[in-house]
């Protein structure tokens, strides 16, 4: 698969994985509340439904990616909300909105490009096939590789199996990787 057919299809898992029932709310949950990114937790889902796993040299390219969400996509997304409020007052500001949330899906897809591209390699859990169970793969890449952003929260314990985190990561992984028809892609999330 060539990278831009990955970024492809890392995007259209991730429009089709957002739409089905009930993950918009995981996922912002996931974000607001515990720190995490919720285009990390796609593409980590998404590999190991490929079988695949971030390479170990995949660490400064997801530094690079992680950069770019902090001071690109995070901002358009807290200027967005702030106008969410503004609204009941200032309904004129409604377009500005619209554009900031255009503005703010673009740098999403960006960074999902940017995470098909890092290294990676054929799960070393995926041998045998037979017995290659994507979900668990998932949780165990998220425990890896999945880092809260705010500095507040705690990476080593924040995803294990007691966590508030764990909590609503676990059935958002089962809701991903669960062997159901997409919903239709709802890109204005």
């Amino acid at each position: 698969m060539t990278t831009a057919d990955a970024a492809d299809d890392l995007w259209d898992f991730a429009l089709a994985r957002y739409a089905r029932p009930g993950a918009q709310a995981r996922c912002l949950s996931l974000q607001d509340d515990h720190g995490y990114d919720v285009c990390e937790l796609l593409w980590l889902a998404w590999l190991a439904e490929h079988g695949r796993e971030p390479s170990p040299d995949a660490t400064q390219g997801l530094a690079e990616v992680r950069h770019w969400q902090e001071t690109m996509t995070r901002p358009l997304r807290q200027r967005r909300r702030e106008l969410k409020a503004a609204l009941e007052t200032r309904p004129r500001l409604s377009e500005l909105r619209q554009r900031l949330q255009q503005a703010e899906l673009l740098a999403e897809r960006e960074t999902l490009i940017r995470l098909a591209e890092l290294p990676s390699r054929r799960a070393a859990s995926s041998e045998p096939p037979a017995y290659y169970d994507p979900l668990a793969a998932a949780q165990a890449l998220c425990a890896a590789w999945a880092t809260p952003t705010r500095a507040a929260a705690q990476p080593t314990t924040d995803l294990g199996t007691t966590s508030p985190a764990y909590a609503t990561l676990q059935p958002l992984l089962t809701l991903w990787l669960a062997a159901t028809p997409d919903a239709e892609p709802n890109p204005s999330c």
